[in-house]
């Protein structure tokens, strides 16, 4: 009789060739041996599936799902969610990587804090990046801490004290996504992780943050998540208002989805500013930026972004 893996890690992708090899042999070079995969192609036309059945050299705790038309990575995970086995689910980008103990360690984490839902700090890389540094580098990276749904919310506000947590990867208690029968919006191609945890945690549930970065998130141009434009703002918006009507909401949480649904409308607004000057049209533009200045700090921060980088040519910083 086979025993079911301890985490069923689910992988979207589409057309991440160029760093699937890497994030694959991440994987499989875990301490922990008791994992499956569920590694679901979305449709890529880049020789993805092929790369992973040679790297993987038919290791049996590898599902490879390869779907014939492009649903985005909410539709992929549900994919993946439909068919796996183990205790746990771990959500792992094809772009990123590993370290060795990761698993381990967040089983490890999880277990001594009772939680349900675990997730480590992030080490962000590039190819351009002098070195790897720390996503949560102060405060809630020194210690483990329980995260809530109002905190998630409010990280993922403008302007914000807290990196947004919606990028942490979580791992997650299969019976607790069975019984409450949640999948992903299959509606966003931006945003989806966030709703899903916070639809998670919108149960009563808590997000238990283990300050090591032992997932290593690759920051690079072909990433979806760095492309926002109003389509995916105005998608956005709307998800917020399914969200609020189908689960109870606090003071506190309603007062920080308010706070939520007011930056997404200042980012709807800056990105028609910036349109109108790219479109020739400053004028417009301008009168755009006067009815609406929670955006002027958005227009500055390339102009801040530079001085900076002069800053530390010179040595000044």
């Amino acid at each position: 009789m086979t025993m079911s893996p301890r985490v069923s890690v689910i992988m979207a992708n589409f057309n991440g060739a160029r760093y699937l090899g890497g994030a694959i042999h991440s994987l499989m070079s875990q301490t922990m041996s008791s994992w499956e995969l569920f590694f679901v192609d979305d449709a890529s036309t880049d020789g993805s599936v092929g790369l992973v059945r040679d790297v993987t050299k038919g290791d049996r705790r590898v599902n490879i799902i390869p779907l014939s038309e492009n649903r985005g990575p909410g539709g992929a995970r549900n994919q993946a969610l439909n068919a796996v086995h183990g205790e746990w689910v771990a959500i792992f980008d094809s772009d990123d990587l590993m370290d060795p103990r990761r698993l381990e360690l967040l089983l490890d984490r999880a277990a001594r804090d009772r939680a349900a839902i675990v997730a480590d700090n992030l080490l962000l890389f590039s190819e351009t990046a002098p070195k790897p540094r720390p996503y949560l580098r102060s405060g809630p990276s020194d210690a483990p801490r329980w995260i809530g749904l109002a905190d998630l919310i409010e990280s993922n506000c403008l302007y914000s004290r807290t990196p947004d947590l919606g990028y942490l990867k979580p791992m997650i208690k299969t019976e607790l996504i069975a019984r409450l029968s949640l999948r992903y919006d299959e509606q966003l191609r931006i945003g989806e992780d966030y709703y899903f945890l916070a639809s998670l945690l919108a149960n009563g549930q808590r997000l238990r943050v283990e300050p090591t970065a032992l997932y290593l998130y690759r920051k690079h141009e072909g990433s979806i998540s760095h492309r926002m434009d109003a389509a995916h703002i105005r998608a956005l918006i709307d998800a917020d208002g399914r969200f609020c009507n189908r689960v109870t909401l606090n003071h506190r949480e309603r007062r920080s989805l308010e706070r939520r649904r007011q930056s997404l409308e200042t980012l709807l607004a800056y990105d028609g500013v910036v349109r109108a000057i790219k479109q020739g049209s400053p004028a417009r533009g301008a009168g755009l930026a006067m009815r609406n200045p929670r955006i002027w700090p958005l227009l500055t921060r390339p102009i801040t972004a530079r001085l900076k980088r002069v800053r530390q040519a010179l040595g000044t910083l």
